[in-house]
């Protein structure tokens, strides 16, 4: 187990989540989500509990999505050689008013947090 491969796994996760690579049901799912960000929506997504904010404004297309992308969590960690376990939280982040980040809690205590940036 390696806590410091923390960020960078959880940065590669989030950064994956939020990009082109993530094409559900002939559409990027991206897209759905700057279209409800454009609205003054604050977003998370809870990858322990697959739980969405905001609720109300979850589409299939995104429950299908973070379905695909929870389950292949413990094997992303792992390949980073990361104890699932030793993650007691784990979220994508995306304020109103700010860029995106993910944010992990870990078996310490410790909170791991990588702002996601695109090159322009």
């Amino acid at each position: 187990m390696k806590y410091k491969n923390i960020n960078s796994a959880i940065h590669n996760f989030g950064h994956s989540f939020s990009s082109y690579e993530n094409y559900v049901d002939e559409d990027f799912v991206i897209d759905e989500l700057r279209n409800i960000h454009r609205k003054g929506y604050d977003i998370s997504v809870n990858w322990l509990t697959r739980e969405f904010e905001p609720s109300e404004l979850l589409s299939g297309r995104i429950r299908k999505s973070i379905g695909y992308w929870a389950d292949s969590l413990n094997e992303h960690l792992t390949k980073h050689n990361i104890e699932p376990s030793a993650l007691k939280s784990i979220e994508f982040k995306w304020p109103a008013r700010a860029v995106h980040y993910i944010v992990a809690m870990d078996d310490r205590g410790i909170e791991h947090r990588k702002e996601i940036k695109y090159a322009s």
